[in-house]
């Protein structure tokens, strides 16, 4: 297959530890990808853009992103988009977008947009409507094109045969969801726990457990000296996500759900439709 494959997490970094592994499981089972990500890492950016902004693609070999040398043989000379990265300032989506129509081929030219693997689990509402994984391949599914949103659910630093086997399970569960794909399916949301044994975990399809915020947001206010604040009468929130509400509602998720399969070791399957479900109040 032809896949345009997107990120959140950008270039291949600490921050992103599973983007370039991902890639050469896919290479190496014969399918040809076109890369096109962030310049860094943008989670919890959704499906937005930057309007108004230009943006720039770098295109990179990417041995630049490692201490290899790159293999193909006059790499500078050439701008072969199945192996050269564009690398763009802007967000998923737009580089869904950039992907789709300006790297030299159509839409229709791609079987599969892949958006990941993220660098943790997109499972439940709170996660996965603010999720730029989940924002990329939404925003294939708005141009026409089936996309596959992937998570690896584990921010630990994972030994690399964890990560080999999970890339490989990955790209055979891919194929298998192309040739039964669903025709009311737009995306599906893949959650992939990070464990020793995954080539023998489970595949189980659920649906998007409903997360909340109860007692604790993302933010946290920052401590002001009340003299300084009488004087400014400004305000600071810092990033402090408080989980304790998504831990619980994880372990009292029901089988079924993506966060039941996320603490019980199991690969879920979501398959979504790229809408704002109606919910029909006269029945």
């Amino acid at each position: 297959m032809r896949l345009l494959v997107v990120n959140d997490d950008g270039p291949p970094s600490t921050v992103s530890p599973y983007f370039a592994p991902f890639i050469n499981a896919l290479n190496e089972a014969g399918h040809t990808t076109v890369v096109v990500i962030p310049d860094r890492p943008l989670s919890w950016i959704g499906k937005a853009h930057a309007v108004g902004k230009t943006l720039t693609a770098a295109s990179r070999c990417p041995a630049s992103f490692s201490d290899k040398s790159c293999a193909i043989p006059g790499c500078d000379e050439t701008e072969d988009r199945t192996h050269r990265w564009l690398v763009v300032d802007g967000l998923p989506a737009s580089c869904t977008q950039i992907g789709l129509f300006h790297a030299g081929f159509n839409p229709s030219d791609f079987d599969l947009v892949v958006s990941g693997p993220n660098h943790g689990r997109n499972a439940s509402t709170v996660y996965s409507l603010s999720s730029g994984t989940v924002g990329g391949a939404m925003e294939a599914a708005q141009c026409g094109r089936r996309a596959v949103a992937l998570s690896f659910g584990s921010k630990e630093v994972q030994p690399d045969h964890v990560i080999h086997a999970a890339c490989q399970r990955s790209v055979a569960l891919i194929g298998d969801l192309v040739r039964d794909w669903h025709p009311d399916v737009d995306v599906y949301s893949v959650n992939v726990p990070m464990v020793a044994d995954i080539a023998e975990r489970p595949v189980s399809y659920t649906t998007t457990a409903r997360g909340r915020w109860i007692s604790g947001g993302l933010f946290s206010p920052v401590p002001v000296d009340p003299e300084k604040l009488a004087l400014s009468r400004t305000y600071q929130f810092r990033w402090a996500p408080q989980l304790a509400d998504i831990k619980r509602q994880a372990e009292e998720s029901p089988e079924g759900e993506d966060l039941w399969a996320s603490v019980n070791g199991v690969i879920s399957v979501a398959p979504l439709r790229a809408s704002f479900t109606s919910v029909d109040v006269h029945k």
